[in-house]
């Protein structure tokens, strides 16, 4: 039997294989950052709860009170403001993580 010899182009044997030496620890999965993403969206879920929480509060603290409606106020739009404070703290990390 005869071999066949081919030519190989001098782009491919410019090529050459480097080993990369890696522990587990240092394995980068390109995908993760989407998986990422993902779970800090679930704080923004907590944040609709948590807006919804501060003023259905304050609706049954003005039923009860209705003269103290006005400091009341006051006390949901902090409450408010704070709670999207937070939301907003976890969309930024979410776009740092997806973007970054």
């Amino acid at each position: 039997m005869m071999r066949v010899s081919r030519a190989v182009p001098a782009a491919a044997r410019s090529l050459q294989l480097q080993t990369r030496n890696s522990s587990s620890l240092q394995v980068t999965i390109s995908g993760l950052n989407y998986v990422g993403t993902g779970l800090s969206a679930i704080a923004l879920a907590g944040v609709g709860v948590g807006i919804g929480n501060v003023f259905g509060s304050f609706l049954l603290a003005a039923a009860r009170q209705p003269n103290m409606v006005r400091a009341l106020f006051n006390y949901a739009i902090l409450g408010f403001a704070l709670t999207e404070a937070i939301g907003l703290f976890a969309l930024m990390i979410a776009f740092l993580m997806l973007f970054a």
